[in-house]
């Protein structure tokens, strides 16, 4: 791990982006209008805000032990049992969001436009494409990422456009949904949406710029949101919010409506091919993190000898599920409640802790 090259802020921006963003890709939108209706949208800004908070903690401990990752700014802290036990929860953390993720993608992909091909075949396939990421460094996804996210960007803003003429905004009204107290409660328990933020803590030391990941984190946490936000609230205006809880990927509906004249129809096969990629960096920029805080955990030098292992055991996991919608709904019902305890959570109470220990102070309790 010490011969990986430094990372540029742009591109980790990027790979932030679009571990936050991909989830627009999935049943996102869908599960928002389930949950606040009309105000879905305003669900997913609320908890962008609740998740800024959040980013506070997390930025300021990197800030105050600079050159240094959550695991091991969490085993100086607390100590090295302690710091192994949190380092194991962001293992698993990291190891559930990618099990889950790759069970839904390859699921996306079968029911989107390869109905008979085995999922076993397509997982193995985004497999076999982290193995690779994963073993050549955190650089390589980052420089993917940076080289995707315009194009990215320009899909959604694309799909978005096209989808105007058959908006309607007064399907947006009552602008409050099922009211007030239930966004707020909703909006708290899923601030899970940007919980990938946390990989920052993971990747912060390989930042070139130092000075700059305080704003690294923060620009792409506001990317996120805004991303997640309009493309949620496109997709109500556009079906109305019964019809999007009924769409198991409303982005890819969106696609579908895209037309120029009697000449261009049918493009959904080209955004396909920047949903893969977002997938795939979505995903490896997960496995990425679950390799080096089981390596960082365990006090393993090289996490190299890991990549395959644990492949073949996130391989495993996402097989759990016996459906799609029962992976839906542990990811997004379920389990998702307590990633904002480990994303948020921890960084605050390790914030709180480190308000009581002196910095020059290097012993282990």
């Amino acid at each position: 791990m010490k011969n990986e090259m430094k990372i540029g802020h742009r591109e980790a921006l990027t790979l932030l982006v679009t571990l936050m963003s991909g989830q627009v890709f999935l049943s996102m939108p869908r599960n928002m209008a389930l949950l606040g209706d009309t105000a879905g949208w305003m669900i997913v800004l609320l908890a962008g805000i609740f998740s800024l908070i959040g980013y506070y903690f997390l930025a300021t401990l990197l800030e105050k032990y600079p050159d240094q990752d959550i695991l091991q700014i969490s085993q100086f802290i607390c100590g090295k049992f302690l710091g192994t036990i949190i380092g194991t929860v962001f293992f698993l953390f990291f190891l559930t969001i990618s099990s889950l993720m790759l069970r839904q993608f390859a699921e996306s992909f079968i029911i989107s436009i390869l109905p008979n091909t085995p999922i076993s075949v397509i997982s193995l396939f985004f497999l076999f494409l982290l193995i690779y990421g994963t073993l050549q460094g955190i650089e390589t996804l980052t420089r993917v990422a940076w080289f995707f996210g315009p194009y990215l960007l320009l899909a959604f803003i694309i799909t978005i456009g096209f989808s105007m003429p058959y908006a309607d905004l007064e399907l947006l009204l009552p602008i409050l949904g099922k009211g007030p107290l239930p966004i707020l409660k909703h909006s708290a328990l899923h601030t899970s949406l940007f919980s990938n933020i946390i990989l920052l803590g993971i990747i912060a030391p390989k930042i070139r710029e130092q000075t700059k990941t305080f704003r690294t984190g923060l620009y792409s946490l506001i990317l996120a949101i805004v991303i997640n936000t309009v493309v949620t609230a496109a997709v109500l205006i556009t079906f109305n919010y019964t019809s999007t809880s009924k769409l198991v990927f409303p982005i890819f509906q969106l696609t579908r409506l895209i037309t120029l004249g009697e000449f261009i129809q049918r493009v959904e096969a080209i955004f396909v091919f920047l949903w893969f990629f977002t997938a795939a960096i979505l995903m490896g920029g997960m496995f990425y993190g679950t390799i080096i805080s089981f390596s960082h955990s365990f006090g393993l030098s090289n996490y190299r000898p890991l990549v395959f292992a644990m492949a073949v055991l996130i391989f495993c996991i996402s097989l759990i599920p016996n459906s799609m919608t029962e992976t839906v709904n542990l990811d997004a019902f379920i389990i998702s409640k307590y990633y904002p305890l480990i994303s948020f959570g921890i960084p605050l109470l390790l914030w709180i802790a480190s308000r009581f220990k002196k910095k020059g102070d290097n012993s282990n309790g």
